[in-house]
């Protein structure tokens, strides 16, 4: 009897291991799509990391995270950590939970975005007075300053070949995106408009910036054709949706609606405006990252 039941425990716990083994391997034969976002539970900000084709999540150890951006490699994500006096750049590796602080001031250090080369993270921060765009090594190495202007210069976002940050600004007449070339150090004003623009988001083939603006009353999201500079409406509603971010196919933009006091993220396919929810699995969800592998 007794050896009846340890060959039965021995077979259970072998079928155990091979249905896991099975799920790893289905996991590395088959391309993931990933999505790393913020939530909140017992009202604290939590990121999750969500592999959308299996049905994988990974919450990060607590501390206070949002904002994730994801490495080319998808090891790792960038991060803003917000301290008792201003926030910090950290990164953060998925595997291990090996976190590395690449900014230590008492200032306000903020929207990480890592560049597709993955040589640079840029950031948002007011470290020297005035708020500008910088650069830094992942390894916390090399930082410098992109841009350096009296007015604000927020929300980073790099161009696919990494060679170009678009970022918003009040540098003119009100909250309007600009670029900059990292070569050349070139500003291009890219759109002007008297309600704030926000948000820029580049997409996977150059050629359309996605941003949030009240240009039509409510925040909604637009796209910017980059040859022209010509503004197409996307998603207008009278909501409130906020920081578009492309899908790693190009052929959707997702973004966080806020209702009810509750955000969650919503989806439009770009060549037939069809709008649905993502369903993750949480109540709250924002600042929504992708990335595939």
């Amino acid at each position: 009897m007794r050896r009846s039941t340890i060959l039965t425990g021995a077979i259970l716990f072998s079928v155990i291991l091979v249905l896991i083994l099975l799920r790893f391997l289905l996991a590395s034969a088959f391309p993931s799509l990933v999505v790393a976002y913020m939530t909140l539970e017992d009202g604290l900000p939590t990121v999750i990391v969500h592999d959308l084709n299996h049905n994988l999540k990974k919450r990060l150890d607590f501390e206070f995270f949002t904002e994730p951006s994801f490495s080319p490699d998808g090891a790792r994500l960038a991060l803003t950590s917000f301290l008792r006096f201003g926030s910090d750049i950290v990164t953060y590796d998925l595997s291990s939970g090996i976190r590395l602080r690449l900014t230590d001031s008492v200032a306000i250090a903020e929207s990480p975005a890592w560049s597709p080369d993955g040589r640079w993270i840029a950031f948002a921060s007011n470290r020297e007075g005035d708020n500008n765009i910088y650069i830094i090594r992942p390894d916390g190495s090399g930082r410098q300053r992109v841009t350096a202007h009296k007015a604000g210069d927020r929300q980073p976002a790099w161009s696919p070949d990494s060679e170009t940050i678009a970022f918003r600004s009040n540098r003119g007449d009100g909250w309007d995106l600009y670029s900059i070339n990292l070569m050349t150090s070139e500003a291009r004003q890219l759109t002007t408009h008297p309600a704030p623009d926000t948000s820029p988001d580049w997409s996977p083939d150059g050629r359309h910036i996605a941003f949030a603006s009240r240009r039509d009353g409510a925040s909604s999201i637009y796209l910017l054709e980059l040859e022209t500079l010509t503004v197409i409406p996307l998603v207008v509603e009278s909501r409130y949706d906020s920081l578009p971010k492309w899908t790693p196919d190009g052929q959707a933009v997702t973004f966080a609606r806020s209702v009810d006091g509750f955000s969650q993220i919503m989806r439009v396919e770009l060549e037939t405006g069809a709008l649905s929810v993502m369903e993750l699995g949480e109540g709250n969800a924002d600042s929504l990252a992708w990335w595939r592998g």
